[in-house]
């Protein structure tokens, strides 16, 4: 079945969603090469992770995430009648802000955009020359022409963005918010365990950049806390030279950052002294020895 190419844009006024004009047989191509790179996208996945910000999947693991508002907007327009959508000015194509482009697959619960970021340099024969066959010889490109991405980046439904990476992802999207306020709510949970002791939640999360909430949800994820108990972890801080401050058989959290970070590295077996210098380093290797 041919399927209508559109473009993800953004404006000063926000995302919209503009129709790529193309020729049928165009059409009839773009079905096959979305539906082959989407079975590429979800080929050995066996397990959904909720994003947080946090989380590098597993070669089997996606990424999911809230459909957020401005994601809401490109969905409700892909909804309308293609016609009725604005058509992408081609002549200005640098100008129009495409940060991705999509097609639309299935319908009903099956419904789902195919997407796929993209670039300036995707664009041809405006920056760079560019030269088409025609014929026996080559010419210059010199109307406006693009390239296709070789694989999605991500999948959207009405609830759900599904992604591998973040780093292509946030390419079209911001996910900031989203993983911020997913965080939020892990550090309420986090500030109210029986071993700890948080003077002020709103000040952790004022100062908790990405590395701290990684921290938190890594610590969280291990059931630090639920396995050793606060005792336990001040003899072990100790031993590794490191002050925690214990009151009433509870660890305190520092109320700034550096502290605070030194301590959940800690606790996420990421803090470590050289055993001749006694400097302290910070390690993101788990690798078993």
């Amino acid at each position: 079945m041919p399927v209508n190419l559109l473009a993800i844009c953004r404006t000063a006024a926000g995302f919209t969603l503009k129709r790529v004009k193309t020729t049928q047989p165009v059409q009839n191509v773009l079905e096959g090469v979305f539906l082959a790179q989407e079975s590429a996208f979800f080929d050995g996945i066996t397990d959904e992770v909720d994003f947080d910000g946090s989380w590098k999947p597993e070669d089997s693991e996606l990424l999911r995430s809230p459909v957020a508002a401005e994601m809401s907007i490109i969905w409700e327009k892909s909804l309308q009648n293609v016609i009725a959508l604005d058509e992408l000015d081609a002549q200005n194509f640098l100008a129009e802000g495409v940060k991705a482009i999509c097609v639309v697959a299935g319908d009903g619960a099956g419904r789902r955009l195919l997407v796929q970021n993209f670039s300036a340099r995707q664009v041809l024969g405006r920056t760079t020359l560019a030269f088409i066959f025609d014929g026996e010889t080559f010419n210059q490109v010199t109307e406006p022409a693009f390239t296709l991405g070789a694989h999605l980046s991500a999948v959207m439904s009405e609830q759900f963005l599904k992604f591998r990476s973040y780093n292509n992802v946030k390419m079209i999207f911001d996910l900031a918010n989203v993983y911020r306020e997913a965080t939020d709510a892990q550090i309420d949970d986090f500030a109210t365990h029986a071993s700890l002791f948080v003077a002020d939640v709103e000040v952790f999360k004022g100062f908790a950049d990405q590395t701290l909430r990684k921290l938190v949800h890594a610590v969280t994820k291990k059931a630090v806390l639920d396995s050793f108990t606060p005792e336990q972890i001040v003899t072990a801080a100790a031993t590794a030279t490191l002050d925690v401050l214990f009151e009433n058989g509870r660890i305190v959290i520092p109320q700034n950052r550096a502290d605070a970070k030194k301590l959940m590295h800690f606790l996420d077996e990421g803090f470590y002294r050289g055993p001749l210098s006694g400097v302290p380093y910070i390690t993101n290797s788990k690798k078993r020895a």
